[in-house]
């Protein structure tokens, strides 16, 4: 748990010194994430995201997440770090409405913990609702949960800019 609390700091910190930098190429967002998940038993996720906005509207993804629930009576945090990218595909032949609702955006994220990586595909409705599945690959066994097979996500992100401004 401890590690993944370093991660959390490290991803925050390096940031914070992107943004101090006079010709970025992005512009950061912050987010509270919290949702839902199952992955063979059923989660409340919770955690802080940055959204770093690229010049074409396209989004680098980096997160760290806490997924809780209980299992056999015992509660479990899963500690996950995340890394993914959004984009927009405008005039889609695919989406027939990309034209007029630019709003969506299609996710590839990948989910790390000490004990399991997941890729994941989802679709991200107005950069605020999250739906998405992925696969889990347990690496190092859980003494209280399997973390093979099946992962499926919804969450809502809200920006701090909700909550205070300067």
């Amino acid at each position: 748990m401890k590690k993944a609390w370093i991660i959390v700091l490290l991803i925050f910190c390096f940031n914070a010194k992107a943004q101090e930098l006079e010709y970025q190429d992005f512009t950061a967002y912050y987010l509270f994430n919290i949702g839902y998940t199952y992955h063979n038993i059923n989660y409340l996720e919770a955690g802080l995201n940055s959204y770093l906005v690229r010049p074409n509207d396209d989004i680098i993804d980096l997160g760290a997440t806490a997924n809780l629930g209980v299992s056999n009576g015992k509660f479990i945090a899963i500690p996950e770090a995340q890394v993914g990218y959004l984009w927009n595909i405008k005039d889609s032949a695919i989406d027939p409405y990309s034209s007029n609702f630019n709003s969506a955006f299609w996710v590839l994220r990948t989910s790390v913990s000490p004990w399991h990586v997941t890729p994941e595909i989802g679709i991200s409705v107005v950069d605020l609702i999250d739906l998405s599945v992925g696969y889990g690959f347990e690496f190092n066994d859980h003494k209280d949960v399997n973390l093979d097979g099946l992962k499926l996500g919804v969450s809502l992100r809200l920006p701090f800019l909700l909550f205070w401004h300067e």
